[in-house]
């Protein structure tokens, strides 16, 4: 992040914060594609691959799960109008259907 100047106002820092989050988040989801990808190939390998395999969909699973915090977390900070037209959560859509 660059040094705040007199220019810089807070729109831009939050800019500038929101844009870093959301490389982050992307960085995230093709780490877990990547260890997605391994995990399948282990499964094709010979010989012993279950370990390999296993800690590969769990670390795929961490890093998924850290990006769809970096995103919920945006949406829930801009404010109540926005989080309530982020659609329902998977409870609630049970419930109604």
């Amino acid at each position: 992040m660059t040094d705040p100047s007199p220019e810089t106002t807070s729109e831009d820092l939050e800019i500038e914060r929101l844009a870093r989050a959301r490389r982050q988040a992307r960085g995230l989801r093709v780490a877990a594609r990547r260890a997605i990808a391994l995990a399948r190939r282990y499964r094709n390998e010979e010989g012993p691959r279950g370990a390999r395999e296993a800690a590969c969909v769990a670390q795929a699973l961490v890093w998924r799960r850290a990006a769809k915090d970096l995103r919920s977390r945006r949406i829930e900070e801009l404010g109540p109008g926005l989080a309530r037209t982020s659609g329902p959560s998977r409870e609630a859509s049970r419930r109604a259907g």
